[in-house]
């Protein structure tokens, strides 16, 4: 016997299907009009336009480019231009048909810039088998990466559990990552190059509890090359302007600049971006736009979204579709007439960077969370330390004592670029990066040196995280923290537990 109401879905989505041949295109093809300044440190590997053109003054309204469209199936005839479209009903209709099982929204998780899930009962087989693979590889990734972040041995491992954007789905983003794989070469180039400060930069992160998809910005703003300088002279690791980095506490003087400072930079980048975060209510995705774009800019679009006549909410569907939802049931039709919502971001009108840029970062998120899922492979990083802090006195001569450690000057350059050659610092306290011997050899040599390194401690019988926070002089909150514990459930001998230094 047939069975009525699958036949009629099947018809409805061979419909369905058949009018979406009018969806417009994606933005791929327009890589080839991208533009780069010739003759300027900063390279443009994702073959756009500068990331920080837009960082500074109001948005020109010639630089919006309209939103892509949605994925969800569309059914009807071809949208109306904006000026026809306001003065005319809807006819664009936006349908998700689940196949089978009953639906339910779920949260993919907060502050991400949150979109949510329509997917089926996770008791039934509605959810199609691809999403169900991928989100129970994610979801393994994630629980594994949690369980076990310190004793990875590679480093995308242990970011895995603490990935905020992994999950989020948008066209664009599907770009960028096909991008991605038709350019294999660009992902091993940012992998080598982040190298030797991808660590220390995932420490940072990780002891400021703040979504590990924040260590691929780099990628996107520098390609981890931390001596780059765009046109609109943002510079370093994290692209930093100016005025940006003066405003959070970096110096910028003729013998010093702390944008290039691997340190300095990371800790004003990482605090930057929580306070954006904080400004946009917890979206990530809004959070990285004002990065690129600047706050004001994202403000300004979203009081020009708040200001933009409500859009039509009548939905007018073919009748195959209406009668196959109404057979299955009331709460189908309900989700079709209800798409789950979407982070604002996606409905701004943001400069063509900014629409590029955020996608990006999530992109390498979806890659690092299942790169065999994406066809690709990620190079291993070792998770253990490539350079290690040095904190300086402001009574040390940092040339001087640079040379008494036999350190090449090389050597020094290229892990502290904020410095310049031949022209004296300014006489301050500066904490500086190299490999471990010359990072122990400028400890010992130069007066009132100190070497801050994390370290792990090996918990033994009988301890507790107090017992162990007053060794090391840190408190046993902050010591919880640092590794992902509650404060309240026993250690175990042998569990491996990361100290930061007490300052």
């Amino acid at each position: 016997m047939l069975n009525i109401p699958a036949t009629l879905l099947a018809l409805a989505l061979t419909s369905t299907l058949g009018a979406c041949a009018w969806l417009p295109p994606t933005d791929a093809g327009n890589e080839a009009d991208s533009q780069t300044t010739a003759g300027a440190a900063y390279v443009d590997y994702w073959q756009t336009r500068d990331p920080s053109d837009y960082r500074h003054g109001a948005v020109q309204a010639g630089n919006f480019r309209p939103v892509i469209s949605s994925p969800d199936v569309v059914v009807g005839p071809r949208p109306l231009s904006p000026a026809k479209a306001t003065n005319q009903s809807a006819s664009r209709v936006v349908a998700i048909i689940p196949v089978q099982g009953k639906p339910a929204t779920v949260p993919t998780g907060t502050g991400t810039g949150g979109q949510n899930a329509t997917v089926a009962t996770a008791a039934g087989p509605s959810t199609p088998p691809a999403q169900a693979q991928r989100t129970a590889t994610l979801s393994r990734a994630r629980t594994k990466g949690k369980a076990s972040s310190l004793a990875s041995k590679d480093l995308w491992g242990r970011m895995r559990g603490r990935l905020a954007l992994a999950e989020v789905e948008h066209p664009r983003i599907a770009e960028r990552i096909d991008h991605l794989k038709r350019n294999p070469g660009y992902l091993n180039l940012f992998v080598e190059r982040a190298r030797p400060y991808l660590y220390y930069i995932v420490e940072h992160i990780d002891r400021s509890r703040l979504p590990m998809d924040l260590a691929l910005v780099p990628m996107v703003e520098s390609a981890f090359e931390p001596t780059a300088v765009s046109p609109k002279d943002a510079a370093g690791l994290w692209q930093i302007i100016p005025a940006t980095g003066q405003e959070w506490g970096l110096m910028l003087t003729e013998g010093y600049d702390g944008r290039f400072d691997i340190h300095t930079s990371t800790d004003v980048a990482l605090r930057y971006l929580r306070y954006l975060n904080r400004l946009f209510d917890g979206d990530w995705l809004l959070a990285l736009a004002a990065y690129n774009a600047g706050p004001r800019a994202v403000q300004e679009a979203i009081a020009a979204h708040a200001a933009e006549p409500p859009r039509p909410t009548a939905v007018e569907m073919h009748p195959a579709v209406v009668g196959a939802l109404a057979l299955a049931g009331p709460a189908y039709l309900a989700t079709a007439s209800n798409p789950a919502p979407q982070s604002l971001f996606w409905s701004l009108k943001l400069p063509r960077e900014t629409q590029d840029y955020v996608p990006r970062i999530v992109a390498l998120a979806r890659i690092v969370a299942d790169p065999d899922g994406h066809g690709l492979r990620l190079q291993a990083v070792a998770n253990q330390p490539y350079l290690y802090r040095v904190d300086l006195t402001s009574e040390t001569k940092v040339f001087d004592s640079v040379t008494a450690a036999g350190i090449p000057i090389e050597d020094f350059f290229r892990f502290n670029p904020g410095f310049k050659p031949g022209v004296e610092p300014p006489a301050q306290a500066y904490k500086l990066l190299l490999p471990r011997e010359q990072a122990q050899s400028l400890a010992a040599s130069a007066p009132g040196a100190r070497l801050l390194a994390p370290s792990r401690h090996t918990v033994q019988k009988g301890e507790t995280l107090d017992i162990i926070a007053k060794r090391h002089g840190v408190p046993s909150q902050q010591l919880a923290q640092w590794n992902g514990l509650n404060g309240k459930g026993r250690l175990k001998a042998g569990q491996q537990l990361i100290v930061y230094p007490s300052s």
